[in-house]
């Protein structure tokens, strides 16, 4: 999957979802600093090829779906994600994310420990389940997020990472190498987030 401030290619049907309400994004402003330094921490690991990171609690007590991006500026350089939770804990969800986001993100391959030093970071997390829509046009891109499945795999923006609705469906259409508007199917969908990005 390749995602947010850009596109999340998303290798998984869009299925059964867990409900985040939000009541139950709870963490308080220390969590989600250390959420944002673990997923951080991760990726520098990674790059690096040293011992992961050890956790901060509030990962550990909880199973939830994200998507996880790195950007700097505005250019995301790589993001993975989906909408059901794959690992049995957000700690073990964010670092595969990160794994996968290195190894199937084609933006990912010029990644250096320098690039990560000045990442910046965004932990996404959708609510509820995609919604089905008509077309791309029903779809605000700076309050909702458009999910766009083709036959195979599908491929997701986060609300707020795409300027128009135009745009990220031509994205979509060229990261699924799919030339036939008509032979993908369009969602909307929301989230929240936390992120070291600048509003």
């Amino acid at each position: 999957m390749k995602f947010i401030g850009s596109t999340i290619l998303v290798f998984i049907a869009v299925c059964t979802i867990t409900t985040v309400s939000h009541a139950d994004f709870n963490f308080n402003k220390t969590e989600k600093q250390q959420l944002l330094d673990y997923a951080r921490a991760t990726l520098a690991a990674r790059v690096a090829g040293t011992a992961l990171p050890s956790p901060p609690d509030c990962a550990t007590r909880q199973q939830r779906a994200c998507f996880v991006t790195f950007f700097i500026g505005r250019r995301v350089f790589a993001c993975f994600g989906g909408f059901s939770p794959r690992r049995a804990t957000l700690a073990d969800e964010i670092s595969e994310n990160v794994r996968l986001a290195l190894k199937n993100d084609a933006r990912a391959r010029s990644v250096t420990q320098e690039t990560v030093a000045t990442a910046g970071v965004q932990i996404t997390f959708p609510i509820g389940q995609p919604e089905r829509v008509s077309g791309y046009q029903s779809i605000d891109p700076t309050r909702e997020g458009m999910f766009v499945e083709g036959s195979n795999a599908g491929v997701a923006f986060v609300p707020g990472e795409a300027r128009t609705a135009a745009w990220a469906f031509r994205e979509a259409l060229r990261r699924l190498g799919e030339s036939d508007p008509a032979a993908v199917a369009v969602y909307r969908f929301k989230a929240l987030a936390v992120s070291s990005r600048l509003h």
